[in-house]
């Protein structure tokens, strides 16, 4: 059986959104299911959109959003916008693994939030993680593990963007031969 699936995190939630939505509504029949699951997405349309949207039995959009996020309450109601569809509420504060962050960006960490789903039990349940999943991912680009989880801030870049330690001292490092560049290729 063939059917679609779109994931995003943020903006890329937004389109995911848009996505399944154009796919439904365009280009599927509807007997092929469309999904999209969305992490953080901030508002997509109007009353008018959702209604289309829920018009749509083969169409399931569900948002994972950090109650403690800000991204998923914009824009605001004021301008027409409104949720879409339904909504697993999480809360990264829930974690033991995670720091007590003042910090708005933590908050909408995908890592972060696919961390949490991984260990979430409802908001009245005990966090317990059920799927090996590296909890050093959460530090890939911030800060938001807790020390005792012994991960680096920022960790992921690429060769340390070309710094080497060399007695003692960060220096940029020689090339390799695959990366100097060819005058004449």
């Amino acid at each position: 059986m063939v059917s679609f699936l779109r994931v995003g995190h943020s903006l890329g939630a937004s389109l995911s959104v848009i996505a399944a939505f154009d796919l439904v509504e365009n280009i599927v029949t509807e007997e092929i299911p469309v999904s999209a699951f969305v992490f953080g997405c901030p508002k997509v349309g109007n009353k008018q959109f959702e209604e289309r949207l829920a018009s749509h039995q083969n169409l399931k959009v569900l948002h994972i959003k950090n109650v403690i996020d800000l991204i998923p309450h914009y824009p605001v109601r004021l301008l027409g916008y409104v949720k879409t569809r339904a909504e697993l509420l999480i809360d990264t504060r829930k974690s033991p693994y995670l720091k007590d962050s003042k910090n708005p960006s933590d908050w909408h960490n995908l890592q972060a939030m696919v961390h949490v789903v991984n260990g979430w039990n409802g908001s009245k349940g005990e966090f317990k993680v059920r799927i090996k999943r590296s909890l050093a991912l959460v530090n890939k680009s911030c800060d938001f593990l807790k020390e005792d989880c012994l991960v680096p801030a920022s960790w992921w870049v690429e060769k340390n963007k070309g710094m080497v330690l060399k007695d003692g001292d960060w220096v940029v490092g020689e090339l390799d031969q695959e990366d100097l560049p060819n005058p004449e290729g």
